[in-house]
């Protein structure tokens, strides 16, 4: 019996170790069936609370700026190239340097430059005192006054040249060029020379040679245009006009020769710069 009982203390120290060996493995597949749980949780259908997804703030946010800003506002329709033909009510000429602004106010971008004596298409829509053009197919802005249905008397440059130009007056120049549009058959011009109005630039000589009646309607062109041109007196055939003195032409005394007595050319003198 006390045989026994020794037996019995002698193994029971080994039953408790083995019970604490048992332990951690019990653990260990308590964790795994827990993660066995959590995993067909997942699996299964969703709740009514779970099918709510969560709000993605960022998604929101970035939503609600492109509903709230719209840039294609923020400019003007394109048009095509047979619908900005159909706007063209008409042609006018640049009378000077002319800035294409994108809208109806001096502050909008200038986009584009038109030179003097270039042609606009214009749609004859107006705001203040913008007019609207068609540049590049598109409707552009430029200020009212600086176009024309013509350009202005003694702005276009002489088709066959600007060499008797060179050291004219600006009044002299648009008598140059004025003549020049008008009578395109004239091609000789007498500019600065010797002494006098020709050699400050204020006289040129239009040749239209001995017996030419031209001379005659050049003559009266230039009357009629006077203030425009800033001319001071014209001489004729021997007959000189100056409206300050008289309205009427008035004989002048022979000085020898068809040239001197300008039977052969007709002679302006302007004031140089005082032409309206």
């Amino acid at each position: 019996m006390a045989d026994l009982r020794h037996r019995h203390a002698r193994k029971a120290p080994r039953r408790l170790h083995m019970s604490r060996a048992i332990l951690p493995t019990a653990g260990l597949l308590s964790l795994a069936a827990a993660g066995a749980l959590v995993v067909s949780h997942e699996g299964a259908a969703p709740t009514e609370a779970a099918a709510q997804p969560k709000q993605d703030l960022f998604a929101v946010s970035s939503s609600q700026k492109s509903t709230d800003i719209s840039r294609s506002a923020e400019r003007a329709p394109l048009t095509n190239e047979a619908a900005a033909e159909a706007k063209v009510t008409g042609v006018r000429y640049a009378v000077k340097g002319v800035d294409v602004h994108a809208a109806a106010k001096g502050s909008s971008p200038v986009l584009a430059k038109v030179a003097s004596g270039e042609t606009v298409e214009i749609t004859g829509v107006t705001k203040g005192d913008w007019a609207q053009i068609i540049h590049k197919g598109l409707p552009r802005w430029v200020e009212a006054k600086s176009l024309a249905k013509e350009m202005p008397l003694g702005t276009s440059p002489c088709a066959s040249g600007s060499s008797s130009e060179r050291g004219l007056q600006p009044d002299t120049i648009k008598v140059h060029r004025a003549v020049c549009a008008k009578f395109p058959s004239i091609v000789r011009y007498g500019g600065v020379s010797g002494r006098g109005e020709h050699a400050t630039g204020q006289a040129i000589d239009i040749m239209v040679g001995t017996g030419n009646p031209i001379g005659y309607d050049v003559a009266a062109f230039l009357q009629e245009h006077r203030a425009e041109l800033g001319i001071e007196y014209i001489i004729w055939h021997q007959h000189i006009w100056r409206p300050a003195t008289s309205g009427a032409w008035r004989s002048m005394s022979d000085r020898g020769s068809p040239t001197a007595n300008h039977m052969d050319h007709v002679h302006v003198t302007t004031f140089g710069n005082a032409a309206g």
